[in-house]
């Protein structure tokens, strides 16, 4: 849908003194035909060749998913308060004016580009200029899909903290998001604009070769041409065009992919024309390049384009310094100017819902003569389940009062649910599955573990210090770089040092260092400031 569209967007000119009216409702068009501008004004039959070459367009409903307002076109259109439904917002963010008697949010405002209109102003032909001394700057953001992950704890946890005196924000996504990722879009702050991407991109066959080669061969593209040219300009335009398909023409001053996996969006906001570009690194980058599950790797063929592609930002940001030096040497070859593009931010928290949720009810039974060990994160080889789970066995052999929770849900479910029968661990261990407020287990339990491999700066670790648990974890630089002050035991990465952590934890010898998360999370605000100013 809409090869013929840009075909006509591409190659037609604007036909001045011609307008095209899109609506089903006669009396709309009827009275948009005597307006006073429009007087001596042709009228258009609706088609995709009027749609993209008449000099005005006008509409009171919302317009297709390929249509983009070009350059010398004005699109007025017509409000009534219906639902900001994703193509309604979408038309919104295309016109140059909004007629309407309605209330807009003012995060919506805010961001368009329209002018704001009242009927009255309409029939008097009072079209004025928008007047915006607004010194806010738009950041624009995509979030990973808000999957139960870390990144989308993050992302939410930052936007809660924004100062929206100074910026405002718009969160992009699919449109095809899963429930548990639709509950987590929805706990964005409420003046973040969320806008969702509806329809197919538009793209010519010279473009969809051009973007097949950087797939194929971004390396080869890379080896020849540099890296800061390895892109075609086919490619640049092809989401150059998509960013206003899904945005009009919306300002953006500050880019971020706030992901940092997977390549469409990458190419979005690389290509984005902002003034300053960021790409987050919330792990080891090159682990990730490395994980398997079965026997495909899981993020290769992403990040041997994005991976280059850091070369059209401005700042590569990882969530911690051992976490940013580890991605440094490793990807340095990669990337000009490593050294200096490449920095780190700190996770901000949002410290005040985890002591809330805390407080909730908890729906799950414990037993009262146990010890309770508890695990969080997807069930994913990087996470390293397997190895706790058998280092359990040999635990519970000599305490047997000691159980385990992991909550959670990934692709190893069926397998750990496998091991744990195997090793006859059901008393003692539960895969609980994914838990919608896993605070008040949190709290309940005596300890929090996390066995990673690898991580960036894992969250997880920060909201079981805001709730003073006591802490083992595997001694990977994303632990460290939380633990290593005494706030938690940092154990060595083997079944046979997790075995010996649990048993030091079951006798009360790890460190409880009290972590101050208000001074932490101010420091991570001021730091991420810095990098986007």
């Amino acid at each position: 849908m809409g090869e013929r569209y840009l075909n006509y967007y591409s190659q037609e000119a604007i036909r001045k003194n011609s307008v095209v009216i899109v609506s089903n409702h006669e009396a709309f068009i009827e009275g948009i035909k005597q307006h006073p501008i429009f007087l001596g004004v042709s009228l258009e039959s609706m088609s995709d060749e009027a749609l993209a070459s008449s000099a005005y367009v006008v509409s009171d409903e919302a317009m297709p998913s390929y249509f983009i307002k070009k350059d010398g076109q004005m699109y007025i259109h017509f409000y009534r308060g219906e639902a900001l439904e994703p193509l309604l917002m979408r038309s919104l963010l295309h016109a140059d004016y909004i007629v309407t008697d309605e209330a807009l949010p003012l995060y919506l405002q805010e961001v368009m580009q329209g002018v704001v209109i009242t009927s009255q102003q309409w029939e008097a032909g009072l079209l004025s200029e928008k007047q915006d001394a607004d010194t806010k700057k738009t950041i624009l953001m995509y979030c990973g899909g808000f999957k139960n992950n870390g990144i989308t704890t993050s992302a939410i946890n930052l936007l809660h903290n924004l100062d929206y005196e100074r910026y405002r924000v718009i969160v992009m996504d699919t449109e095809e998001l899963h429930d548990d990722c639709k509950r987590n879009f929805k706990k964005l702050d409420p003046r973040v604009l969320r806008v969702t991407v509806v329809g197919d991109m538009l793209r010519t066959a010279t473009e969809s070769k051009a973007e097949e080669r950087l797939f194929m061969a971004s390396h080869e593209l890379y080896v020849e041409f540099g890296p800061e040219a390895f892109l075609e300009e086919e490619v640049k335009r092809l989401y150059q065009r998509e960013l206003r398909r899904i945005l009009g023409e919306t300002k953006v001053d500050i880019a971020i992919d706030f992901d940092g996996y997977f390549k469409y969006w990458t190419l979005l906001l690389a290509t984005s024309g902002a003034n300053q570009k960021l790409i987050y690194q919330h792990n080891e980058m090159m682990q990730e390049y490395r994980k398997k599950l079965g026997v495909d790797y899981k993020h290769r063929v992403d990040l041997n384009v994005i991976f280059l592609l850091y070369n059209y930002f401005d700042k590569i940001v990882s969530v911690a310094e051992h976490t940013r030096d580890l991605n440094e040497a490793k990807l340095r070859h990669l990337v000009e100017n490593s050294s200096e593009k490449m920095v780190y931010v700190h996770n901000s928290l949002d410290y005040e819902a985890v002591l809330k949720a805390a407080d909730e009810t908890l729906d799950v039974a414990l037993d009262e003569n146990s010890f309770y060990f508890m695990a969080m994160g997807r069930l994913s080889p990087e996470k390293n389940q397997r190895m706790l789970i058998e280092a359990f066995k040999d635990v519970v052999v000599r305490r047997n009062d000691a159980k385990l929770v992991l909550v959670g849900n990934g692709e190893l479910k069926e397998e750990l649910a496998e091991v744990i029968r195997e090793l006859g661990l059901e008393e003692h261990v539960t895969l609980l599955g994914q838990v919608v407020n896993p605070f008040p287990l949190l709290k309940r339990c005596d300890v929090f573990i996390l066995p990673s491999n690898h991580e960036g700066q894992p969250m997880v670790l920060l909201e079981a210090l805001i709730l003073r648990k006591a802490i083992v974890a595997t001694d990977i630089p994303g632990s460290r770089s939380i633990l290593e002050d005494g706030y938690g035991l940092l154990i060595s990465n083997s079944k046979e040092s997790l075995v010996e952590g649990i048993l030091r934890a079951l006798d009360e010898d790890r460190p409880s260092k009290e972590f101050d998360y208000v001074a932490y999370n101010q420091h991570a605000m001021e730091m991420f400031y810095e990098i986007i100013e």
